[in-house]
């Protein structure tokens, strides 16, 4: 059985809609057999067994098969843990556990933690970016990163705790709803600042330095930036 969901890949400030395909077995295996391949970097390859006691310890016994897992395209290399939420759920979906039969509506991120619970990623925002750029309505992330990621506007954003958390979304519909963010105020808080140059004792060098560099970003001088720009 195959299924299939989509996750991103970070790389500096951009990002890369990735397509998850999953296909289990329909054979029972003596061993269990779990295959990632995509060029997964070591936190990818583990992965399998945060997903296996993630879902374990969330209720689902999944049966000792051939589990094959590609990341495409396969000529991108793919980095960190938050391949691990859509990996996971790419497993249930082939096993008949989530009833949508495809997820192309969403884009999923977050690493796994052992008891099922969905911890934080990097790189959020360069991903609603991408999600918006491939007219992906809706995003699922950790909901530590939720806000962040709320930033983009076009695309909704679901911050969530739990791999069931994400089920239950799924499959009902109901239990998460979109964060909603004004990017305005978290702009106008992120200029006020609690520190100033004027509380630093010495380091004239490099307070020098990011004189300069100021002033060339605001194309002014560095005698003006040091009065208009102490931050």
């Amino acid at each position: 059985m195959l299924y299939k969901t989509l996750s991103a890949a970070v790389y500096g400030i951009d990002a890369s809609i990735i397509e998850v395909e999953v296909d289990v077995s329909g054979m029972k295996t003596e061993q269990d057999i779990f295959t990632t391949v995509g060029l997964p970097d070591a936190a990818v390859r583990e992965s399998r067994e945060r997903i296996r006691s993630a879902l374990r310890n969330c209720g689902y016994d999944i049966p000792t098969t051939h589990i094959t897992v590609n990341l495409a395209p396969a000529d991108i290399k793919k980095e960190g843990s938050g391949f691990d939420l859509p990996m996971a759920l790419g497993i249930l979906g082939a096993y008949g556990g989530i009833t949508p039969k495809h997820l192309a509506d969403f884009v999923f991120v977050g690493e796994l933690s052992l008891d099922g619970g969905v911890r934080g990623v990097r790189g959020t925002l360069p991903i609603a970016v991408a999600a918006r750029s491939r007219n992906i309505p809706n995003l699922i992330v950790p909901s530590i990163n939720a806000r962040e990621a709320a930033v983009v506007s076009g695309v909704k954003v679901f911050p969530v705790q739990s791999l069931l958390e994400v089920v239950h979304l799924l499959n009902t519909g109901n239990g998460v709803v979109p964060i909603q963010v004004d990017a305005q105020s978290l702009l106008n808080q992120s200029q006020h600042y609690s520190v100033d140059f004027k509380d630093v004792r010495g380091q004239h060098t490099a307070k020098r330095a990011l004189e300069v560099a100021c002033g060339r970003a605001r194309r002014c001088s560095p005698s003006a930036c040091r009065r208009s720009c102490r931050r």
